[in-house]
C-alpha cells in the first residue's frame, strides 16, 4: 500500500501519458465504465485495488456530483491503484491503463473513441450520467464495452446496462450483500441481463479472463458440425423454456452462443452442450442472453409522434358508433411500448371526448419479461424518458420504483405469444412490431409478414422498427411515413396458412400481476450453493442440512444421514418429519429461533441413540441466511456431536455420577425447557398468522377488483373463441365439399366397390357394386357375411381377414356364375396416420380383355405355324437350288475354258457370272440363318477361347493373309467359356471378317481380341482400326437381317445379326462403339457361368 501511495494520483489538468507501443489498438481496446453513487468509495477502493498497472483496459468512473461540488474521490483512489487519474476533457481520445473521471457540473457521452462533453442543465429534471454514458459506449465500442454497476441508489446504470447487452458487451452488478446501498445493484439485476454478480475485488480478475477469453478464437469446426451442435443447443433451450430460436438468424445465436461459452471458460461447443446439459440454469442465462429484452418509453420520440399524429388521433376522432379499435403490440418485451402506445390512445379519447371500446394485446416469446409488464413496476430512471404529464397521470411513485396505476393497466391483455408460429389476431387497426424482424431469418420474416397483413383490417396500420423493411409486401402497404417506417395496408387478406396449434401451448394470459414464487427450483439450486459454500466451510463441517421457509429439505451435507432419514411410510421432505423423535422437539426449536434472531442458534446436549447400544451427546445448530437475489430465506442446521464441541458445565463428570443417568435428567429439564420455548414461539407465530391473514384479506379484496378486470379480458377471449368457432364452421364446410368431391370421384370411376371396417361391416359401396353383391343404400354398417354375391368360390371374408392380418393387398380373377371374368383387388383401408381400419374391394371386368387375349392367342399361334412353314420352305428352295446353280457356275467355267467367247458377249457372261456368284451367296446366307435357327438350343460346353480362335483363324486365313491384318489376343482374365462351339466360331469369324472387309486401304489392320471379367458376366471384346460406322445414322439399323453401311464393300448385312441373335438367345447382350474412320469396338457380354480365370489374373483379383 506504501509504493501506492507513493505516485500521489490525482486528477490531471496536464497532458495524459504517452501511448505505449506494446498498448492495445483503438480496435483492440476493452472500455469499462463504472458507475457508482452513495456509499461506492469502498467499492471502487476495492475494485481498483486488483487491477494491474498493465491490464491494457480503459477505464471511465461515472459518480452522481453535484455540479459545485468538488469531489475527493481522486485523492481517496489514488491510495488504491498506481493508474493515473485523469479528469476528462472535450475530445479526450480512450487510451489503455488510464482512469477517466467525469467532470462535477459535466456529462460525458463518447463518439469514435473520443469523449464529448456535454455541460448539465440547470434544470431540477432528473440527471441520470450513467445511463447516458453506457448508452454511448455501447453504440461507440460494441462489444468492447464493458459495464460495472456499484453501489447506489436509484436504479442509473439500468438502461445502460440493457444498452450494453444489446450491442454484445458484458455487464457485471456488485452483490447487493456487500453494497452499502443495493438500489443501483439490485436494479441492474432485476433485468436478468447482468453476466456475473460478484464482490468488488473479483471483478477485475473476472473481466480480465473475460477479455483473454475473447481474443482466443474457438477451434474451427466443419459447417456441418457447427449447424448440428447450434441446433442442439436450440433444441435444449427450446425444451426447457419453450422458446424456439430456430428462425433467428445464424449469427446472432452463434455470437450469442459465443458469448456465453467466454463466460464460462469453455473452449468448444460439444462441452458446452454437456455443461448445459448439466446444469439446466446455464440454458435460461442462454435464453435471455438471446431475446434481449432492450426496450424503453417512448423509444424513439420523434417516430411516436408521427404514429400520434397520423394514426392514434385519427382513429380515436373519426371513430363512430361501439365498434371496437384493437391494437397489437407484438414482441412488447417488459411493456414499456405497450404502455406508450397506450398512453397516448388514452390521452386522445380525453382530447377528443369520446368513449371508444379498446381492446390492447400485448405479446411476447419470453415469459419472464412478460411477468414485468404484467406487474407494471419500473425503475426511477422513467422519469427521463415519459413526460411529465404523462408520468404523474399514468404512474404512482413508490419508495424506489414507479408503478403502473389501475386505469393503463387495466387496457392491456399480456400473453405469450410466438409469431413465428403462432396464430395471430384478427381485426386489428395498429400492429407495433419493432426491432424484432432484424433478428429472425428472412423466410421467417416473410410468414411473420403474412401473419401481420391477415391480422389487419383493410386500411389498419403496420409500426416497425427504424432498421426493417416490408420486403415483398411492400405492394400491399402505402408508406404513411418512409423516415419512421409506418405503413397502412391497402388490402385485406382472406386466408392465411396457420400452424398447427398445439393445445394449450403458449396460451396463457396474464391480466393481473402475478405473485412471485420464491421456490427454490433446480436450476437455482447450483446459484444458491454457491453463496452458501463460503459459510459452509467456515462455520460448519458437521452433518449439515438447509431447509426452507416451509421446512423442506433442499440440501444435505456431511453424514446427515446418521440424523436425517427419509420417513417409512409417506414420502416427504419435511426436516421435522425426517428427524427422529428426540431430535424433534431441539430441531423445531432451533428453527424457530433462527427465523426470528439473526445469530447462531445452539440447543443443549442431548443424548442420541445412533444405532442399537450406540449412543451420542448432540448439540443442534441453526442459523439464517437470506438468498440476495429471491430474497428467499433458508435455515441451515447442523448437529454438533461432543467430541467436536466444548462440554457445557452441564456435563458431569463420569467419576462422580452416572452419564446415563445424568443425561436423562438433562434431557427432561432440556425438554420441558424447549417445549416451553416452543409454545411460546408457537404462540408468536399465531399472532404473527393472524396478522398475515388480515394482510392476505386485503390483498384477496384487491384481487377481487383484478377479477373484475379479469372478466373483461375474459370477454375478449370469448370473442377471440367465437372467431375460432366460425373457422372451424368453415373447415365443417371444406370438409363437406371435399366429401362430396370424394363421392362424385368415386362413382365417376364406374368400378364396383366395396368398403368394409375391422368387423367386415359395410361402410360404403358405389352402384356398380349392386349387381355382383345384392346390396341397397340402407345395408351400410351391416356385415358382408350376410349378402349372397355371384363370384365363384370367393369368400370375402377369408380375404379380408389376410389383407388385414399381412397388411398387403390381395389381388386374384374371379368368375361369376355367368361367365364373367373380373379382377378382385383387395387393398387396406389405411388412414392419414398410416392405420389400418378396414379393407377396401375393388372388380374391375376381365370378360373382354379375356376374349382378346384368346383371340391374341390363337393368332400368334397361327403365326408361329406359318413362320415354321416359311422356314419349311425357305430350307427346301435352298436345298434344291444348290445343285442348278453349282451346274451353272461349272458351264460358265466350261465355256470360259474353251475360249469361245466372242468378245461382244463377253460383259454378257461376266454378268451372268456375276448374277450367278450372287444368286449362290444368298442361297448360303440363306441356309446359314436356317442353321442358325435350329442350332439356338445347343447346350454350352467349356472351351478353350484361344483354341477356338485358332481354328476360325485357319479357316478364314487367306483373307488375313490378304488383308496383312494383325491379330493380337489377351485371355489372361478369362481363358475357358461354356458356350457352344459352332456359335462362339460364329462370333468370332463374323466380327473378324467385318473388320477385314471394312478396313482403312491406307494403313495396316490391327485387331484385338481379349477377355475381361465384369461382376458375373465375361466380356469378350473385339477393336480394330478400321474405317469405322455412323452410329448417329444407322444406330437402330446396326444388327438388323440385309444390313449394310458401306456400299462398296461386297456383303449381304447378315454376320451383326446373326451374333445378335446368338448372344441374346443365351442370356446375353451386345454392345458397340465407334467412330468414323477410327474404329470399332465390339462388346459381348456373356453370363459367366463355370468360365476359369488364368492364373494371374486370379492371383491379381485376390
Amino acid at each position: 500500500m506504501t509504493q501506492q501511495a507513493n505516485h500521489k494520483n490525482t486528477i490531471q489538468d496536464t497532458p495524459l501519458p504517452a501511448e505505449v507501443d506494446n498498448a492495445p489498438r483503438q480496435d483492440e481496446l476493452y472500455t469499462v465504465a463504472i458507475g457508482a453513487s452513495a456509499g461506492g468509495l469502498e467499492a471502487i477502493n476495492a475494485f481498483f485495488e486488483k487491477v494491474p498497472a498493465d491490464s491494457g483496459l480503459c477505464f471511465v468512473l461515472i459518480q452522481h456530483l453535484s455540479p459545485d461540488y468538488k469531489s475527493m474521490m481522486p485523492e481517496l483512489l489514488s491510495k488504491h491503484t498506481v493508474l493515473p487519474i485523469h479528469k476528462i476533457s472535450d475530445g479526450d481520445q480512450l487510451q489503455a491503463n488510464v482512469i477517466y473521471a467525469i467532470p462535477a457540473d459535466h456529462n460525458i457521452t463518447i463518439k469514435d473513441g473520443v469523449f464529448q462533453l456535454e455541460r448539465r442543465n440547470d434544470t431540477k429534471s432528473l440527471n441520470l450520467p450513467i445511463n447516458l454514458f453506457m448508452k454511448s459506449l455501447a453504440e461507440d465500442q460494441g462489444g468492447r464495452a464493458i459495464g460495472v454497476v456499484l453501489s447506489g441508489t436509484g436504479s442509473d446504470a439500468t438502461l445502460g446496462f440493457e444498452a450494453l447487452k444489446q450491442h454484445g458487451g458484458m455487464v457485471i452488478a456488485q452483490d447487493p450483500v456487500s453494497a452499502a446501498f443495493d438500489g443501483m445493484p439490485r436494479s441492474a439485476i432485476a433485468t436478468g441481463l447482468v453476466d456475473f454478480i460478484l464482490h468488488p475485488s473479483r471483478m477485475a480478475d473476472t473481466i480480465i479472463n473475460y477479455i483473454r477469453k475473447s481474443a482466443v478464437e474457438l477451434p474451427d469446426l466443419a459447417p456441418h458440425s457447427e449447424e448440428d451442435e447450434i441446433h442442439t443447443i436450440l433444441s435444449l433451450i427450446l425444451q426447457r423454456t419453450g422458446m424456439d430460436f430456430h428462425q433467428y438468424k445464424k449469427t446472432t445465436i452463434v455470437r450469442r452462443v459465443e458469448r456465453r461459452m467466454n463466460l464460462q471458460n469453455i473452449r468448444s461447443r460439444e462441452s458446452y452442450i454437456q455443461y448445459l446439459r448439466n446444469d439446466p440454469y446455464e440454458i435460461d442465462l442462454l435464453s435471455a442472453d438471446m431475446l434481449i429484452n432492450v426496450t424503453s418509453f417512448f423509444r424513439d420520440a420523434n417516430a411516436y409522434e408521427v404514429l400520434n399524429e397520423k394514426v392514434i388521433e385519427p382513429l380515436v376522432r373519426d371513430h363512430e358508433g361501439a365498434r371496437e379499435l384493437r391494437f397489437w403490440i407484438a414482441g412488447c418485451s417488459t411493456g414499456q411500448e405497450a404502455y406508450s402506445v397506450t398512453m397516448l390512445l388514452l390521452e386522445a379519447i380525453r382530447k377528443y371526448g369520446k368513449k371508444v371500446p379498446l381492446k390492447i394485446f400485448a405479446t411476447d416469446v419470453d415469459q419472464r419479461a412478460l411477468d414485468v409488464a404484467s406487474k407494471g413496476e419500473y425503475p426511477e430512471s422513467i422519469e427521463s424518458e415519459i413526460p411529465a404529464a404523462l408520468l404523474v397521470r399514468y404512474f404512482q411513485k413508490q419508495e424506489h420504483h414507479f408503478q403502473v396505476n389501475k386505469e393503463l393497466r387495466e387496457r392491456i391483455i399480456f400473453a405469450k405469444h410466438d409469431l413465428t408460429k403462432d396464430p395471430p389476431f384478427n381485426s386489428i387497426h395498429l400492429i407495433s412490431c419493432r426491432n424484432m424482424l432484424i433478428y429472425i431469418e428472412p423466410d421467417a420474416q416473410e410468414k411473420i409478414l403474412s401473419f401481420i397483413h391477415f391480422a389487419l383490417v383493410e386500411k389498419g396500420f403496420l409500426f416497425l422498427g427504424p432498421s426493417e423493411n416490408l420486403g415483398n409486401y411492400n405492394r400491399v402497404f402505402d408508406e404513411v411515413s418512409g423516415k419512421h417506417k409506418l405503413y397502412q395496408n391497402t388490402s385485406s387478406a382472406q386466408t392465411i396458412n396457420l400452424p398447427k396449434l398445439r393445445p394449450f401451448e403458449h396460451r396463457r394470459i396474464h391480466p393481473a400481476v402475478a405473485k412471485p414464487s420464491h421456490a427454490l427450483t433446480s436450476f437455482a439450486e447450483p446459484r444458491i450453493l454457491d453463496n452458501f459454500k463460503d459459510m459452509l466451510l467456515e462455520d460448519m463441517v458437521s452433518p449439515t442440512a438447509i431447509i426452507d421457509e416451509q421446512n423442506n429439505v433442499v440440501h444435505l451435507a456431511g453424514e446427515a444421514e446418521r440424523f436425517i432419514k427419509l420417513p417409512k411410510k409417506q414420502l416427504s421432505l419435511n426436516i421435522l418429519k425426517m428427524v427422529d423423535e428426540q431430535l424433534y422437539v431441539a430441531v423445531s426449536n432451533v428453527i424457530s429461533k433462527t427465523r426470528i434472531n439473526k445469530g447462531k442458534i445452539t440447543s443443549p446436549l442431548l443424548e442420541y441413540e445412533v444405532e442399537a447400544g450406540q449412543k451420542t451427546l448432540v448439540s443442534v445448530v441453526g442459523k439464517s441466511y437470506t438468498e440476495p437475489l429471491s430474497r428467499t430465506r433458508y435455515s441451515i442446521l447442523s448437529f454438533i456431536e461432543a467430541p467436536l464441541m466444548e462440554r457445557s458445565d452441564e456435563v458431569v463428570n463420569n467419576t462422580q455420577f452416572n452419564l446415563e443417568q445424568t443425561a436423562h435428567i438433562l434431557r427432561l429439564e432440556e425438554d420441558l425447557k424447549e417445549t416451553k420455548e416452543f409454545l411460546q414461539a408457537a404462540n408468536e407465530e399465531l399472532e404473527t398468522s393472524n396478522e398475515e391473514l388480515q394482510a392476505t384479506n386485503e390483498e384477496l379484496m384487491a384481487a377481487n377488483e383484478e377479477l373484475q378486470s379479469s372478466n373483461e379480458e375474459l370477454q375478449s377471449v370469448n370473442e377471440e373463441l367465437y372467431t375460432v368457432n366460425n373457422e372451424y364452421q368453415e373447415k365443417l364446410l371444406e370438409m363437406t365439399d371435399l366429401n362430396d368431391d370424394l363421392n362424385n370421384f368415386i362413382q365417376s370411376t364406374h368400378i364396383p366397390t366395396l368398403f368394409l371396417d375391422l368387423n367386415y361391416n359395410i361402410r360404403r359401396f358405389t352402384d356398380e357394386i349392386r349387381p355382383l353383391i345384392k346390396v341397397t343404400p340402407s345395408d351400410e354398417g351391416r356385415y358382408v357375411g350376410d349378402f349372397t354375391h355371384l363370384f365363384q368360390q370367393l369368400n370375402l371374408i377369408q380375404v379380408a381377414e389376410q389383407v388385414i392380418d399381412n397388411f398387403h393387398s390381395v389381388e386374384q380373377e374371379v368368375t361369376t356364375t355367368q361367365g364373367d371374368v373380373y379382377q378382385m383387388r383387395a387393398m387396406p383401408y389405411k388412414t392419414s396416420k398410416k392405420e389400418v381400419r378396414g379393407v377396401v374391394f375393388t372388380f374391375i371386368e376381365l370378360t373382354r380383355q379375356k376374349k382378346t387375349e384368346r383371340d391374341l392367342l390363337h393368332k400368334a399361334q397361327e403365326l408361329e405355324r406359318s413362320n415354321h412353314d416359311l422356314e419349311q420352305f425357305a430350307y427346301v428352295a435352298s436345298h434344291d437350288l444348290k445343285a442348278p446353280i453349282s451346274n451353272l457356275m461349272g458351264l460358265i467355267n466350261l465355256i470360259k475354258a474353251q475360249d469361245g467367247i466372242q468378245e461382244n458377249s463377253a460383259d454378257l457372261f461376266k454378268k451372268l457370272e456375276s448374277s450367278v456368284m450372287r444368286m449362290n451367296t444368298t442361297i448360303r446366307t440363306l441356309n446359314e440363318v436356317i442353321t442358325l435357327k435350329k442350332n439356338l438350343d445347343l447346350p454350352p460346353e467349356k472351351l478353350v477361347v484361344q483354341k477356338v480362335l485358332n481354328d476360325v483363324i485357319d479357316l478364314i486365313q487367306d483373307q488375313v493373309t490378304q488383308s496383312q491384318a494383325q491379330i493380337e489376343t489377351d485371355f489372361s482374365a478369362c481363358e475357358t467359356l461354356y458356350f457352344p462351339e459352332v456359335h462362339l466360331r460364329s462370333i468370332l469369324q463374323n466380327t473378324i471378317t467385318n473388320a477385314i472387309k471394312y478396313r482403312q486401304p491406307n494403313r495396316t489392320l490391327h485387331i484385338l481380341i481379349r477377355t475381361a471379367i465384369e461382376g458375373d458376366t465375361v466380356c469378350l471384346s473385339v477393336v480394330d482400326n478400321g474405317r469405322g460406322i455412323d452410329l448417329q445414322s444407322y444406330g437402330n439399323k446396326l444388327f438388323g437381317l440385309f444390313q449394310r453401311f458401306h456400299l462398296d464393300t461386297p456383303g449381304k448385312g447378315i454376320g451383326l445379326h446373326i451374333i445378335k441373335s446368338i448372344v441374346e438367345k443365351y442370356g446375353g447382350r451386345i454392345e458397340v462403339d465407334s467412330q468414323l474412320q477410327k474404329g470399332t469396338t465390339f462388346r459381348i457380354y456373356l453370363k459367366k457361368g463355370n468360365s476359369v480365370k488364368s492364373a494371374s489374373a486370379a492371383a491379381a483379383s485376390e
